[in-house]
This record gives C-alpha cells, structure tokens and sequence, in this order.
C-alpha cells in the first residue's frame, strides 16, 4: 500500500498540478457602464528624441495600426536636456541682442505632426523653464528620490513667461486647428516634488500663470496638474487652486480641468536590496482611492478627470535585468498581467467608489529597440527588432475590446482571478480572462476557470480563444527559446513577429438554445487569454 502511495505521489508530481475551481457569471443584457479604454496611453522621457527615429516611428506606426494607444506624454517640450547621452529636449526660447523674444516651434510642430497623424494626441508637459528664462543658474530638483534633475525654478521674468505659453498655444491651434487642439492636455510641469519648500508658493504663482496664458487663448482648453507622487504635495496644492488667492487674478481659486498623478509599483532605488519589495496592484488601488478621499473632501472638484499620468511596475526606465535581476517582469508576461489585473481594479474603484480613472499611462518607450538590444528590462514596450514586449501585446488584447461593460459576478476583483467583459453594438462578446498573483513561486499549476454567460441570442457562436502565456503570443518567451540573443541581427524575426501579432490559440462552437452557455477554461498560472464569443 506504501509503495502505490508513493508511485501516486511520484506520478502526480510530474505532471501539471490542476487547483481550485473558479466560477464567474456574465449576464451581456446588463451593461454597467462604457469601456472608456482609460489605458490607451503612454510616454517617455525619450519620446522626443525617439519620435524622429525609426524605432520611435515603428512603434507610434504599431499603436496607429493596433488602436492600442491615443495620449502620448513627454518632458523637456520648452528647453533642451541630455538623457542617455542624447538630446531629449526641444528648446524653443531665445533672445535676440535687444532682449526681444525669439520662438522656435519648429520641431514641436514637427513631432506632434507625427502623433496627429497616426490619431494620436499629446498631453502637452509646459516644462522645463527655457535657459533663457531660468531665474536661477543652477538650480536642481532637491528631494526628488527618484532620479529626476531638473531646474525647478520660476522664470527671470514672468511677463516673458506668461508671452511664450501664449505664443506656443498659439502657434498649436494655427497648426492643428482649435478643434484638435481642444482634444489634447495641457499640463503645468512634471513632478514638482522637488521642488524647495521654500519655493512651493512660486510654483503655485507658475501654475496661476500657466492657466491664465492658455486659456486666454481658448478658454475651452484642458488645463491640469501637478503630476506629482506625494500625496502631501497634491494636498497642499488642491488646497491651493480651490481655496488659494490666485496670483494672477487676485481671486480666490485656479481653474483645474484634470489632476494628475504618478504611482510606480516599488522605487527604483530599492532593487537588489532587502527586504525584496514585489511590485503589487494593491499599492495602486490604494493609491488611488487615498486620492478619492481627499478629493471628494472639495465639492468643487466633481467634475474634475483623475489621471494617473505615470505608472509602471518600478520606476526608473534606465535599469536592466542584468544589473537588477528582479526587473524580469519587465520583459515576460508579468508585465501584461499586472497593467490587466490593474484595469479591473480601477474599474472595481469607479464602480463601487464613483471615482473613474480617465487616464492610465505607462511610462515606456522603444529605448531597446533604438540601441537594438533584446529585452535588457528596460521599462519599454518595444525591444530590438522593433519587436513588441509582451506588455505592448497586453495593450493590444484590451484594445478589442468592446464599447460597453457587461455584467460579472465571481471572485473578488483583486485577488487571483478576474474576468473583464465587454461587448459590441454587433452583439460580440469579448472577454479578458486572467490567472495571476503577484507573489507566485509555482507556475506549474494549471486552474480551472468555468464561467456561465447569459443574456444571448439563441443560436450558433463561434468561440476564438487568444492565449497568452509562456507558449504562446509571448515574444520574450519565443526569444528564450531562440537562445536569448544579443541583437536582432542574431534572432529569427519572423518567429519573433509571428509571436507578436496576436493569433487564435483554440476556437469551438457553441449552440445556444436557452439565451446563454457555458465555458470551460484551464489557464496557467500567470497566464490570460481573450475570447471573442461571435454569433454565426
């Protein structure tokens, strides 16, 4: 008896382990609100620099074609910067020999075209002060502890401040007409944090400016900030622009159409220390519903969009997994799990709270693809090749998505597994499945996922079910098995891009004669997958 235990045993352990059943019900007569598609946005410090490049161009192209992006967002648009060893900046201010104004918008323009054309819009960062206006010589970010270093100051002359943004805004609308124009952000600075304290009363006067300058202009612009990522800092400055005297008008209040926010899943600076910190959705949901309370506090505020205008799993783009092992969940398929799992949580956030997140923007560019280097774990969403990360693909699952959110009851949203559903004014059916938790060790586990769907059409559908997990529609894990090359010049692209384009991993048929069926579904830990549910 002894030994057919241990044979059971020794059997059972080298097979795939199946877990807990997980049942969810989906009722598609019950729409509970509009899928916004909050997530469609990204940026970069490099975004500038990369835009005139063909690997910025390959990816503005991919967002284009695969409708995975519409806001894009950028440092540096008024004053030239070296980052990397290159010019990330625009510097668009000088001054002639009389001390008259000189504006070049030349390349702005340009770059912007770039966006517009492919149906993308910027979030318009009016930072940094220009080397002609800056007030003081040398003066950096103090207390920014995430690596940023910028002259954080007010202007030589606020007159000449308050002319360039006016001029720039301007020179936006005669390029791109008012009603695009009406589209995009305008966004006072990045991450003031850093600023002294006994300078914060100056940035508010450049916050009170900014918004005078724009607006006059068009008063049906969006004006917002602070992109900050303290919580005091945003305190103190809501307090500000509701119950403040305006340094410009001299009234009490600032006009503020959105709110800006920053949350990264564990800084940079903690990597390869201990104790090992796990980048957590949780420490997103809390963050933003810590923002919630203190915003519902200033009835003034209701209107006003909630963006959280920077996020990734750790801060600090520029790292790699050589040097940081533990940033391997820039390059697989964690990453694509964490920004889903996310999605769900602040869907769950404005439903049970009223509090939408209108804006979520992932900070991460095509970095690797520019120095063709494959999956350094740089926070990017293209790698040599001009390949996509299997994150880029995650953007691209939610991208077909349908307009309207039905019905989904099950597990609490937050925990393991999740289900987001959608559907189409055809009727489709999308769902996202997912199969993650942050602190996995075994992988190997396969779980049982079996969700009841109600409120369809009799008749036949035609089930298409897109996967992807470490087999399949995974390019890191595709170039794992091509030997991890260095470049592209070593790998097999066509593999490589065939794992990128998302494909049908198993389709069946289902017959529907009562209005609703059943599905059946094994997912892998640390796993998801999309289901298209089309009537024939």
């Amino acid at each position: 008896m002894k030994h057919s235990i241990f044979a059971f045993l020794l059997l059972f352990s080298s097979t795939t382990i199946f877990a807990q059943n997980n049942n969810f019900i989906i009722n598609a007569n019950k729409i509970i609100g509009e899928n916004t598609q909050f997530w469609k946005a990204s940026g970069t410090d490099l975004l500038y620099y990369l835009a005139e490049k063909q690997s910025g161009q390959a990816l503005l192209d991919r967002m284009d074609e695969t409708k995975s992006c519409v806001y894009l967002r950028n440092h540096y648009t008024l004053t030239g910067h070296l980052r990397e060893g290159v010019e990330v900046g625009i510097e668009v201010y000088s001054e002639d020999e009389n001390g008259n104004a000189v504006y070049d918008f030349s390349r702005v323009n340009r770059i912007y075209g770039e966006f517009v054309k492919r149906g993308l819009k910027p979030v318009v960062e009016c930072d940094y002060m220009p080397k002609g206006l800056t007030s003081r010589e040398i003066d950096t970010s103090v207390g920014n502890d995430e690596g940023m270093s910028v002259k954080n100051s007010g202007p030589e002359d606020w007159d000449k401040w308050h002319a360039l943004l006016v001029a720039f805004t301007k020179n936006l609308i005669e390029t791109f007409g008012a009603e695009e124009v009406r589209t995009w952000y305008f966004e006072v600075w990045n991450e003031p944090d850093g600023w002294k304290q006994s300078d914060i009363q100056t940035f508010y006067k450049l916050y009170d400016v900014f918004v005078d300058a724009i607006i006059s202009v068009d008063t049906k612009l969006k004006v917002g900030g602070p992109a900050c990522y303290h919580e005091w800092f945003l305190k103190n400055f809501i307090e500000h622009v509701v119950n403040g005297t305006n340094h410009v008008t001299g009234k009490i209040g600032t006009r503020i159409d959105f709110i800006s926010y920053h949350i990264y899943g564990l800084s940079g600076g903690w990597l390869n220390s201990e104790p090992v910190i796990k980048p957590q959705v949780q420490r997103f949901s809390q963050g933003v519903l810590w923002i919630s309370r203190l915003l519902e506090k200033y009835e003034s505020l209701k209107e006003v969009e909630f963006h959280l205008n920077e996020w990734g799993m750790s801060s600090n783009f520029q790292k790699t997994v050589a040097e940081y092992p533990d940033l391997h969940y820039r390059n697989s398929e964690e990453s694509p799990l964490f920004l889903v799992k996310m999605v769900d949580c602040l869907y769950a956030i404005e439903d049970n709270y009223d509090f939408p997140t209108t804006m979520l923007l992932y900070w991460g560019g095509a970095w690797e693809a520019e120095k063709d280097s494959f999956f350094l774990g740089n926070r990017g969403l293209t790698t040599a090749g001009n390949i996509p990360k299997p994150i880029q693909t995650g953007y691209e699952m939610l991208a077909l998505l349908g307009d309207k959110r039905i019905d989904v009851s099950g597990p609490r949203i937050g925990r393991r597994y999740g289900v987001l559903a959608t559907k189409s004014s055809n009727e489709e059916v999308q769902l996202i499945v997912y199969n993650y938790n942050e602190t996995d060790n075994d992988l190997s586990i396969l779980d049982n996922i079996d969700i009841e769907i109600s409120g369809l059409t009799k008749g036949n559908y035609l089930v298409e079910e897109y996967s992807l997990d470490r087999e399949n529609n995974n390019t890191y894990r595709e170039w794992e098995r091509q030997g991890s090359p260095k470049t592209s010049k070593d790998a097999d692209l066509k593999r490589l891009k065939e794992a990128a384009d998302l494909s049908v991993t198993n389709s069946s048929e289902k017959k529907n004669e009562k209005g609703k069926f059943e599905l059946n579904l094994k997912l892998p830990r640390h796993s998801m997958m999309l289901v298209k549910i089309k009537v024939q």
